[in-house]
């Protein structure tokens, strides 16, 4: 079977959760919908597990946490110490990812994907997401990059995010592919 899109999966669980009457968040579904990695059956699954989890709503802080996904504010103050040069805030950063648990995996996974988005706000300005509640730090950060250094940066994070598996410690291999991140000038 074909993967579905994370756009598919989610307006199907918009609908499925409008019939059962559960209230949902926007971003709880992205990130619903991403970590189901195009499988509907896994997608709701998710779902279930993270009504469970939030006493019978579905919300980004209660997904976010059942996933072990990174907050993206801890992604959007990566990318903008990247973009500044700030080796000191990525370290301090990463460290404090590492002492509240946060998953490196997900960390870089985020990073690419606003990365991507990113990418596509400087080759194509005015196709933001109207739909997403971060499009206008994404656009800021997007400002303050050339588009080859963004797109240098995304392929980074997505080789990176493979490596984390052949260390011995994902969190000091993830402040590694920080510091390659950082080191690419």
């Amino acid at each position: 079977l074909r993967p579905m899109a994370p756009e598919t999966i989610r307006e199907h669980l918009v609908h499925v959760l409008g019939l059962e009457g559960v209230t949902a968040e926007t971003q709880a579904l992205r990130l619903v919908s991403r970590a189901a990695r195009g499988s509907m059956r896994d997608a709701l699954s998710l779902t279930d597990q993270a009504i469970a989890y939030g006493n019978g709503q579905l919300q980004e802080a209660t997904v976010r946490q059942m996933l072990g996904s990174v907050d993206r504010s801890y992604v959007f103050r990566l990318v903008d110490a990247l973009a500044q040069g700030d080796g000191k805030s990525v370290v301090e950063i990463s460290e404090t990812l590492r002492l509240n648990g946060l998953s490196a995996g997900s960390t870089l996974e985020e990073m690419a994907s606003l990365l991507q988005r990113m990418a596509v706000v400087q080759a194509v300005p005015g196709q933001d997401d109207d739909s997403d509640p971060d499009a206008s730090e994404t656009a800021r950060l997007a400002a303050l990059m050339p588009a080859d250094e963004t797109q240098l940066l995304s392929s980074l994070c997505l080789h990176g995010r493979g490596e984390l598996g052949l260390a011995p410690d994902e969190y000091a291999a993830s402040t590694m592919v920080l510091l390659r991140l950082l080191a690419r000038k």
